[in-house]
C-alpha cells in the first residue's frame, strides 16, 4: 500500500466479491451508512484498487476466482497487521470455516445473506481501530467510552466499569448520536434473538447501568432516553476512545 489516508472521518472500504449483483447491493447499501465503498471482482483488481487508494477496511468473499479470499486475507494481514481491517464474507458458516477464516487474519466473519446494518457496524468499528480520532480531547460535559478497558468515563472524571453487554449497548448508541436506536438493532448487536424475553433482558441491563451511574452522580441520571416500544437515545456527547 503506497498512498496515505488524509481524512480520518471518512471510511474508505473495498469489497472484493465476484457476484456482480451482490457486489452492487453491498456497495449501494453501505453508502447509506456513510461508507465510501468501492467494489472489485477478484484479487488482481483488489491489488490495483489498494494501490490507487489505501482502504481502512476490506471485505473479502472467500470463493473468489483465482486467489481465494482466505489466501488474500492471510497475505494482507501478514503485510499490514492491525493497520488494516479485514472482514470475510462467505456462504460457508460451519465452525471450522469460521475458525480457518480467523486464523487467516480476518477480524470478522459474516455468512451470507448478511444484514447490512450489522456489516456496517463492523466496518465502522474496524475503521475506528485503524484510524483513531486525531484529537483525543473530549468536549466539556462529554462522556467517554473506553472499549479496551470496558469503562465509561463520566463528565466528572469518574470511570465506571462496564459489563460486555453494557459496553456493546453504549457502543451502538455512540455510533448514532442523538438518534433513536431500535431495540431490535441493539439485540442484534448483542447477538440476541429479537423476542419479548430478550427485550426484557435489555431493559434490565440498561436499568442496572443507570443504577451504577446514579450511585456515583447522585441525582444526575445517565442520559439514555427510552422511546417507549421503539428504542433508546443517548442524549449527551459520548466519545469512543480507541
Amino acid at each position: 500500500m503506497t498512498s496515505t489516508r488524509t481524512n480520518p472521518s471518512r471510511i474508505p472500504l473495498i469489497i472484493c466479491e465476484d457476484d456482480l449483483e451482490l457486489r452492487a447491493i453491498l456497495v449501494a447499501g453501505l453508502a447509506h451508512f456513510g461508507i465510501d465503498t468501492r467494489g472489485v471482482g477478484d484479487g488482481v483488481a483488489l491489488a490495483a484498487a489498494i494501490e490507487e487508494q489505501r482502504p481502512s477496511v476490506i471485505v473479502l468473499d472467500i470463493g473468489l476466482p483465482g486467489e481465494d479470499g482466505r489466501s488474500i486475507a492471510r497475505r494482507l494481514s501478514s503485510a499490514n497487521g492491525p493497520a488494516l481491517g479485514i472482514i470475510l464474507l462467505t456462504a460457508r458458516g460451519a465452525l471450522e470455516d469460521r475458525i480457518d477464516g480467523m486464523k487467516a487474519g480476518a477480524d470478522a466473519y459474516f455468512v451470507k445473506p448478511v444484514d447490512l446494518r450489522e456489516l456496517a457496524c463492523a466496518v465502522q468499528n474496524l475503521h475506528r481501530r485503524v484510524c483513531p480520532p486525531v484529537d483525543p480531547v473530549s468536549p466539556e460535559g462529554a462522556y467517554s467510552l473506553d472499549a479496551l478497558h470496558s469503562t465509561l468515563a463520566l463528565p466528572t472524571g469518574e470511570r465506571i466499569p462496564l459489563t460486555a453487554t453494557e459496553l456493546r449497548v453504549l457502543q451502538l448508541l455512540a455510533l448514532n448520536p442523538g438518534e433513536v436506536v431500535e431495540r431490535a438493532d441493539l439485540l442484534r448487536n448483542l447477538h440476541q434473538p429479537v423476542d419479548p424475553p430478550a427485550m426484557q433482558r435489555l431493559e434490565t441491563h440498561i436499568s442496572r447501568l443507570r443504577g451504577k451511574i446514579r450511585q456515583i452522580q447522585g441525582a444526575e441520571p445517565l442520559p439514555i432516553q427510552a422511546s417507549h416500544g421503539i428504542g433508546y437515545t443517548f442524549l449527551a456527547p459520548l466519545r469512543l476512545q480507541s
